[in-house]
């Protein structure tokens, strides 16, 4: 995995509150499933090898940045994947599940209801999707939704390692929490602060969640601050607002956000920048998770960028 480049970004909220911010440019891994879901895989498709397994079954939404991921890697190493779907089989025709099968992914999609004991019980999925259940769990490797796991908090923790200016804060959008554990696991520098803004409506619950998979590792102290203000009405939900301020973004610095998570960590960021709340001289790295992916599914409604 190639590393991710380090881009200053100079606009008029930075000069006016003195303070230097970079965006860690982690959307140009890969072409097609940049950012952190790779992070993520990584030690998942090693551990997967590791057991023999011949494929990867994970679950996610029709238009998963996880999902095209989970296809494209898992392709790149010979490996079979499978996905349940939450939804109705008719949203095969997006783009994402569309380039998710050109790669060999295979789909099983089922209700809404289904979907969530299958987030719950992780390998009730092959119950509710495969009647060879048994037999095909012996070779499928299981990635929760997300790739959020304890093998995907190992690759998003060497993400830091990778930023070799001292900085003060590091901001990312959230989730499932698998990036904020990551870098939470990953900040060794006492003095660096961690900035999340969730996707989620009334996120806050992602902590606990944190809490849990770090145990040991989870230090209260390096989170400045968790933010749900920003969701634009909820995951997957956007508003002409923030439509606009991603056509803003992408004109300024020739850098496109996607309308899901960075777009809107992008504009919480600055809006806290503008309204000082960071001292004059801070240093911000900010995460591009990647997930550009989106744009396509939002195009079909109408709605470019």
């Amino acid at each position: 995995m190639q590393l991710s480049p380090l881009q200053r970004i100079n606009l008029p909220q930075t000069e006016k509150a003195g303070v230097q911010l970079y965006l860690k440019r982690d959307d140009l891994i890969h072409p097609l499933y940049g950012g952190n879901k790779i992070r993520k895989l990584k030690y998942n498709v090693l551990q997967c090898l590791r057991e023999g397994k011949t494929g990867l079954l994970t679950c996610g939404g029709a238009y998963s940045n996880h999902i095209i991921a989970t296809a494209a890697y898992g392709n790149e190493h010979g490996l079979k994947t499978k996905a349940i779907i939450r939804g109705e089989e008719l949203l095969i025709e997006n783009p994402t599940l569309k380039d998710a099968a050109a790669l060999g992914m295979e789909f099983v999609f089922v209700s809404r209801e289904n979907y969530r004991n299958i987030r719950e019980h992780n390998l009730l999925a092959f119950e509710l999707s495969n009647s060879n259940a048994s037999a095909a769990a012996e070779n499928f490797y299981f990635i929760p939704e997300g790739g959020t796991n304890a093998f995907a908090i190992e690759g998003v923790a060497e993400l830091v390692n990778e930023i070799e200016i001292p900085f003060d804060y590091l901001a990312t959008p959230c989730g499932t929490g698998g990036t904020f554990a990551g870098l939470m696991k990953g900040i060794k520098n006492k003095d660096a602060k961690l900035l999340v803004f969730s996707a989620l409506k009334n996120g806050d619950y992602i902590i606990d969640e944190v809490a849990q998979l770090l145990k040991e590792d989870f230090d209260r102290t390096k989170l400045a601050h968790f933010t749900s203000d920003y969701v634009f009405g909820g995951y997957g939900k956007m508003k002409p607002e923030l439509i606009d301020f991603v056509k803003s973004f992408k004109k300024q610095t020739g850098i496109l956000l996607d309308p899901i998570y960075n777009g809107k960590m992008m504009f919480g960021l600055l809006d806290k920048i503008e309204r000082g709340y960071f001292t004059k001289g801070s240093v911000i790295v900010a995460l591009h998770t990647g997930g550009v992916q989106a744009w396509r599914g939002f195009g079909e409604l109408g709605i470019k960028v």
